[in-house]
């Protein structure tokens, strides 16, 4: 009886610290998106103070329209450099997390595993298509998890190598324009 207090007792522990864990898991990745997101908002703010600072300075209309071309152009990198943090958030986060299930699942198999095993030197004569039966449904259960493994490294590689495409597609549409921008201000007369 004592023993299957402190099993009971251990698998609570386990069980705790499982969920502690995942938790502590999970604030990481909404701290480091909650970071992010100041900085973005804190740079944002800062671009627009100087972008209407410079306006101020600008003596007629035709100048604050290059200038605010000119300013908008960046923001398209920056929010592409934006959305790939974001991702590369989300996707260690996910990633951590599969590793703490991943762990937890090892040990609860583990212990359904040996408790089969107990069961079986102890079990009563006949039972032995019950143990083949529990046997098997573990079996089953392991496979099932690895393909959910599998099938969520997956998804998190696709999800990366289209976001890499569209940052490289982004990228480039953003170098043609700025090359464009720059061949038609080196064109435009200068006013005086």
């Amino acid at each position: 009886m004592a023993d299957f207090h402190t099993q009971a007792a251990t698998t609570q522990q386990a069980n705790l610290d499982f969920f502690f864990g995942l938790a502590g898991r999970m604030l990481e990745g909404e701290e480091r998106l909650v970071r992010l997101n100041l900085e973005t908002a804190k740079t944002a703010f800062a671009d627009w103070y100087q972008r209407v600072q410079d306006g101020m300075t600008k003596k007629d209309r035709q100048e604050v329209g290059d200038l605010q071309d000119v300013l908008a152009l960046p923001s398209a990198e920056k929010v592409l450099t934006y959305e790939r943090q974001v991702a590369e958030i989300a996707s260690s986060t996910q990633a951590q997390l599969s590793e703490v299930v991943n762990a937890r699942y090892q040990e609860v198999s583990r212990q359904v595993q040996s408790f089969a095993e107990n069961l079986a030197q102890n079990a009563p004569v006949g039972a032995e298509a019950a143990i083949a039966f529990l046997k098997q449904a573990i079996t089953l259960a392991d496979t099932a998890q690895e393909s959910v493994q599998k099938a969520s490294r997956q998804a998190v590689e696709v999800a990366q190598t289209n976001l890499d495409a569209a940052t490289k597609a982004a990228s480039e549409v953003t170098e043609a324009t700025d090359q464009a921008v720059e061949n038609a201000t080196k064109s435009k007369p200068v006013k005086q």
